[in-house]
């Protein structure tokens, strides 16, 4: 496939999830209304180019392909040969999977990412009220000040709490440069019982009295006066849930793909010769995943977990004699984040190499047949030249063009809800989001596999990069 659709793919990732992360800093920690939209929004332009510049360079390659033939392909791009010579060991060095980690922390950090700042976005205040933001202008200050007349009084007897007084009282307020007094009305919410000749809390500009009050103190309107698009406690329960998303992001890649690149290999690693038989399925009760069966010598099966369809290997692969290589150090011995397996990769004769996971079980099984990595390698003469397969590493070949579509939907909807919108139309804005996110998600992630197969594939966990 060439390396251009390979840095295409990254750098458009990259700059995407970039511009989509800075969006929820900005938004809960800028208090200037007006540069923090301008820099959201460039942001999130940031983002539109890089959606539109994944449909142009689709486009400019000749359009989509099938996922299955961008599979095949990168089997036949080994560099020794179906007739290469059988190896006398299995190889110390392996091409890496740190991109494959990459995308899969990547592409679960950008979902949890759009889902909490959406939910930001529509719960939080753009900018102050309008009354409010006049006052700010001219220099607002916090006052108790004293109660002209009070009328509305009623007494709120919540379920949970303290009891409390809502009213509408009309109130003095003392210019700054002296004179008489300007009355103002506010519907102060207290604790005990408002009184005329009393004094409640307020924030109003003593330098121009005649723009009215608010009722309330530094405690109720700080923040909000502050120009902070949420208060101090949803703000907390924001940054928790993305601090949650991105340690499940986390658990995910070790899941996936574990966090060792498995590039190196050394004493831990075991390796077994063995013979291609196909795409399969592991199964375990109600339990099942896509895997590739290897038999070795011995009769043994073991099962390569990875999400590689009948349609995406050449015939001729099957029936191929190839090295399963696995880190003997982590999974078999159940590791806390192992998720009962280990690193793998199978390498096969004429120079592909494919990374996976491999079960605990089987790690436990093949030890008894496998070979120190390190003491088969010092049969090998000089090193081969092996390829990485990894289709997923040109996925701006095979997307749909309906998902840039659906990301700069998704954007526009997160730019309209920067500006000031009111009502049922913030959470109408960011519902829409919300289904062009799924449905882009869903359109990603089932880009590669048919719908029908998705659901069985994936229902496990599987990763989809």
């Amino acid at each position: 496939m060439g390396v251009a659709p390979r840095r295409a793919g990254a750098g458009f990732g990259a700059l995407g999830l970039a511009a989509l992360t800075a969006v929820l800093p900005l938004w809960l920690f800028w208090p200037d209304p007006q540069p923090r939209r301008t820099a959201i929004l460039v942001a999130l332009g940031c983002a539109l180019v890089c959606a539109g510049g994944i449909a142009v360079f689709q486009r400019a390659a000749g359009g989509r392909r099938p996922y299955a033939e961008i599979s095949v392909a990168e089997f036949s791009g080994a560099t020794d040969g179906p007739d290469a010579a059988e190896p006398d060991g299995p190889p110390r060095v392996l091409p890496s999977r740190r991109g494959a980690q990459a995308r899969c922390l990547a592409w679960y950090l950008g979902v949890c990412t759009v889902l909490v700042t959406l939910f930001a976005l529509v719960t939080g205040a753009p900018q102050r009220p309008e009354q409010m933001q006049r006052i700010a202008d001219a220099g607002a200050e916090f006052a108790a000040v004293p109660i002209a007349k009070v009328g509305d009084v009623e007494l709120h007897d919540p379920s949970k709490g303290h009891d409390y007084y809502t009213s509408t009282a009309v109130v003095r307020l003392a210019p700054k440069a002296g004179g008489r007094p300007v009355t103002a009305t506010v519907h102060p919410v207290t604790p005990d019982r408002p009184r005329t000749g009393g004094k409640v809390s307020v924030l109003y500009a003593p330098t121009r009295p005649g723009l009215g009050a608010l009722a309330g103190d530094e405690r109720s309107l700080g923040d909000e006066l502050d120009g902070a698009t949420m208060g101090t406690g949803p703000a907390w329960i924001v940054g928790i849930a993305w601090a949650a998303g991105i340690v499940l992001s986390v658990v995910c890649l070790a899941h996936c793909h574990g966090f060792r690149s498995f590039s190196r290999l050394g004493r831990a690693d075991m390796a077994v010769r063995g013979k291609y038989l196909g795409p399969d399925f592991w199964r375990r009760g109600d339990s099942e995943q896509p895997c590739l069966k290897i038999v070795t010598g011995s009769a043994r099966t073991a099962h390569f977990l990875a999400t590689v369809l009948a349609d995406h290997v050449p015939a001729s692969v099957t029936g191929q004699y190839l090295w399963l290589c696995w880190d003997a150090r982590q999974g078999a011995d159940g590791g806390r984040f192992s998720g009962g397996a280990t690193p793998a990769a199978l390498v096969s004769d004429d120079g592909w190499v494919m990374h996976g996971m491999l079960k605990a079980d089987d790690a436990q099984m093949m030890a008894a047949e496998g070979v120190a990595v390190e003491k088969a390698a010092e049969r090998n003469g000089e090193p081969r030249a092996l390829r990485l397969w990894d289709p997923h590493s040109v996925w701006l070949l095979y997307v749909p063009p309906a998902v840039p579509l659906l990301a700069a939907v998704l954007i526009g909807c997160a730019a309209l809800l920067t500006f000031d919108l009111t009502g049922i139309w913030r959470w109408v804005i960011g519902i829409t989001g919300a289904v062009a996110g799924l449905a882009l998600g869903h359109q990603a992630m089932n880009a590669p596999y048919p719908s029908v197969v998705r659901a069985a594939l994936f229902s496990k966990g599987t990763d989809p990069a």
